[in-house]
This record gives structure tokens, C-alpha cells and sequence, in this order.
């Protein structure tokens, strides 16, 4: 890419003033802000290059295509207009968004525990990448293919407060795959490297398992000792390519050691074994056999379940699994206050006791509320990946007890007495601690339906 230039023109005559540092450099092109609120350019190749006009052709035949795609109004940064004297486009672009490397630390950088709890900690990245794998999954049911999964292409909210997420450089959509694809060294499936394959939706599953693991490790997970401790291997070859193509064990492979974790977090601290068995598949059989591997609907429910596991420290601000009792993140962590929903299967013509705090069956989800939380539908329901999942459920603790009230009209009925009633804004209850737990029943209660039990543990006087 030759220098970026100060300002493109549009084919509609608009002038763009171009912000010199790159928002993201992808595979084929970098993307820029500009002066005007929530436009971004992206440009493509070389400018003034032989190629030049060919690469305009391809490109607005790309974004022809694209608008003829049956894309909703998901979170894709659409292309809006060809730029008129070089291969390029604009695009929308939320405001306040920045690119999901910045989760990232770089290698090397000091206090890797406060840059974790800074960046929204443990749940906020759960969050933010189940919404990704959520929108893959819709992409991929059209069916779609992306092409381009990494750090530079996934944009989050700037706030570590919010979990906004926008896919950007879409113009590699496209229903079928291409003799040869577009990746971002590092995060290309092995069969985009070795070029013996082209883009499909396995490839960005794989991808999608390699930005995910440097998100929740801070670490590239093919990265490890054998890697590190030399660059060339036995036989000559690089060893970062080998990893590239998939002929290295990943940093946690149960089987081989060999090129075990160097940098980042051990995946005790921030895998469920869920999601440690999903990246188990990904990067073990998925390496080479890309049947292999997790569908993106398989990495948005075991996203949304690690982040329901998650507590938040009242020491550094942090969060952590509720399992681990304590935060690792900090030294000084106080024991956790939260409520704890056990979300449950039930059916009126057979669980006679709506108000009973323990039943047979197996919970189906659990969540946990710390002071405060929304609870979506995937919670209350069973939604697919790609399905809406609008927040139903408002939770959170006060002084005399726990409130809770029902959002955008969703149904929620609380059993009293052996009996079901609604509740039709929020009310307070008594601290539903152990023994006098608080039932609540979701949706239709004449039909099968799902309820959940809440204990309130920790701090309990």
C-alpha cells in the first residue's frame, strides 16, 4: 500500500479528509476514519498501479453483488459508495468503536492483569465474542461466507462499559468460495494458507477460534515453546509458518507438549470446560480435517454460558468464573455477592409445585447476577444462535431485597402460595437466600415452559 493519501473523492463528488492512522489493515486493503462522523474508507491495492482499473472493476462488481445479498439490518459496516480515483469504498461506521485487537495486549506489556481488567475483563470479552459468533452464525445460515476474521475487521464498543459489535470490510461476502481467499497472516485457517482450499464457513469457524483465543488468553494459540525457542526448525522450515498451516500442536494440547504456552493466561482461568473442549476440536482434528470443527452456533451458546458463570470481583473491578471462588486477577479479592438463577425445563401437567425450590430435572442454564444484570432470551428460552435475543429480565439487588422486572412486556410470574402471578413491573421481593428461595416462571405457564430458582450466596449476614 503506497502512503495514504490526504483526502479521496467519492463518485458521488464528496471529498473525504482521511485521519492518517489506520482504523485496521486487513487482507487486501486499509481501512481509515475520516473527518466527517461515522464514515470510514476503506482502500484497496495500490493506487496509480497497472492493476488499477482492473481492481476497480472486480471491487464494483463485489459491492454490486453485496447489495443484491439478503442482509438485514445486522451489525455489518455496509458499503455506501465506490471511491472514484482508486479501488475503494466508504463505509458506515458506528462512532465510539474501535478495533477488538485493542482487547488484545501486545506482547511483552507489563500488569497483563490490569490491562485485562481495564478492557472490560473476563465477561465483557465473553460477551463481545459470542456476539460476533452469534452474527457469524446468521451469515452462515444464509448461507454466507466472511472470509476475513481477525482483529482488524471486528470492531467493539471503545467503553469497557458497552459491548456493541460491528463486522467491517464486508465486501468479501459472498455465497460461494474462491480459488484463493483473503486472510490476515495469523488468523487464517490452513487450508487458506497452504492455499489448498478456499474460503467457506469452516474457515471462518477456524479463524473466528483463533481471534477467540487471543481475546480470552492474550495469547496466539500455536504460539508456544517450540515456536519460540528457535525460529527455524530441525529440517529448515519456520516454524511460525508451520504453525500457520497447522502442523503444530496448539499451546494446550492434552496430548503433546511440545509447543506448550509461553505468554498469556493458562486456560484454567478463563475456559469453562465447554469451551475448552470446543477449542480442543477446533485446533486438534479441525486443523486438518475441517469437518472437524465447531459451527459458529456451538461457539454462541458456549460463549453465552461462560458468560453467565461469571462473577464480578469487588476488589479490582474484574471478573472471574464463579467457580474459582476468588478472583486471580488481584491479590486482594473479597469473596463474591451474587444471586444465582438455575434456569430449569417445566411442565404444568406433570411439576405440580410451581413455587417448589428444588425439582428433578437438570438445570438447563445457569446464570449469575451480581448487584445488577439484564437477562436475555437465550437465557429464558431456547433461541437459536441466530435468532433475536433481545434483553426480557431486569435483575438486581437493593437494600431491602432483590427487584426485578420484566422488560419490553415479556411475560414473568412468580409463584406464591402454590400459585402463579404475573409480575407487570418491577418489584421488590425479600433476598431469596438459601431456604427461602424466589421462583420465577417464563412465558406461556399453560405450556412447557422455563423457570428458574434464585439464591442469593455471599455476604449473607
Amino acid at each position: 500500500m503506497n502512503a495514504i493519501p490526504a483526502s479521496v473523492m467519492d463518485e458521488e463528488g464528496n471529498i473525504h479528509v482521511l485521519l492518517p492512522e489506520p482504523l485496521g489493515k486487513g487482507g487486501q486493503g486499509v481501512v481509515l476514519r475520516t473527518r466527517s462522523p461515522g464514515i470510514a474508507v476503506k482502500l484497496v491495492g495500490e493506487a496509480g498501479s497497472a492493476t488499477n482499473a482492473a481492481r476497480q472493476a472486480r471491487l464494483r462488481q463485489r459491492l454490486e453483488n453485496l447489495r443484491l445479498l439478503p442482509l438485514p439490518e445486522w451489525q455489518l459496516a455496509v458499503p455506501l459508495s465506490m471511491l472514484k480515483d482508486r479501488p475503494g469504498y466508504t463505509m458506515r461506521l458506528l462512532q465510539g468503536m474501535v478495533p477488538i485487537r485493542s482487547l488484545i495486549a501486545p506482547q511483552g506489556t507489563a500488569g497483563t492483569g490490569a490491562f485485562y481488567a481495564a478492557g472490560g475483563g473476563l465477561r465483557r470479552r465473553l460477551v463481545v465474542l459470542a456476539k460476533l459468533a452469534a452474527l457469524l452464525a446468521r451469515l452462515h445460515a444464509v448461507p454466507l461466507v466472511y472470509g476475513d476474521v481477525s482483529p482488524n475487521n471486528v470492531f467493539v464498543s471503545e467503553s469497557p462499559d458497552a459491548s456493541e459489535l460491528w463486522l467491517i470490510d464486508v465486501d468479501n461476502l459472498a455465497y460461494r468460495s474462491d480459488a484463493a481467499g483473503v486472510f490476515t497472516p495469523g488468523f487464517g485457517a490452513p487450508e487458506l494458507v497452504t492455499r489448498q482450499g478456499g474460503p467457506s464457513t469452516l474457515s471462518d469457524a477456524y479463524s473466528f477460534a483463533l481471534l477467540a483465543y487471543n481475546v480470552l488468553a492474550q495469547s496466539h494459540p500455536f504460539i508456544g515453546t517450540f515456536v519460540e525457542d528457535g525460529g527455524w526448525g530441525d529440517d529448515g522450515e519456520d516454524r511460525e509458518a508451520l504453525a500457520d498451516q497447522g502442523r503444530l500442536p496448539w499451546v494446550e494440547d492434552p496430548a503433546d507438549t511440545s509447543n506448550a504456552r509461553v505468554h498469556g493466561f493458562p486456560g484454567h482461568l478463563v475456559l469453562t470446560a465447554d469451551l475448552r473442549e470446543l477449542f480442543d476440536r477446533a485446533f486438534g482434528p479441525g486443523r486438518a480435517e475441517r469437518s472437524g470443527r465447531p459451527s459458529m452456533a456451538e461457539w454462541a451458546e458456549g460463549l453465552q454460558r461462560a458468560a453467565a458463570y461469571t462473577v464480578r470481583c469487588a476488589g479490582c473491578g474484574s471478573t472471574f468464573y464463579v467457580s474459582a471462588r476468588y478472583c486471580p486477577f488481584c491479590v486482594a479479592s473479597p469473596e463474591p455477592k451474587f444471586i444465582h438463577m438455575q434456569v430449569h425445563r417445566w411442565d404444568p401437567e406433570i411439576d405440580e409445585e410451581p413455587g417448589a425450590s428444588r425439582i428433578a430435572s437438570k438445570p438447563v442454564w445457569h446464570k449469575m447476577v451480581d448487584l445488577e444484570a439484564e437477562v436475555y432470551r437465550h437465557v429464558t428460552e431456547p433461541v437459536l444462535a441466530g435468532a433475536d435475543d433481545p434483553p426480557v429480565l431486569s435483575v438486581r439487588l437493593v437494600a431491602s431485597g432483590v427487584a426485578v422486572a420484566p422488560l419490553g412486556g415479556y411475560l414473568v410470574h412468580v409463584a406464591r402460595g402454590g400459585t402463579l402471578r404475573r409480575v407487570e413491573r418491577e418489584t421488590i421481593f425479600p433476598l431469596p437466600v438459601p431456604g427461602r428461595e424466589l421462583c420465577l416462571h417464563f412465558g406461556d405457564v399453560e405450556a412447557p415452559h422455563r423457570m428458574a430458582i434464585l439464591r442469593l450466596y455471599g455476604g449473607v449476614a
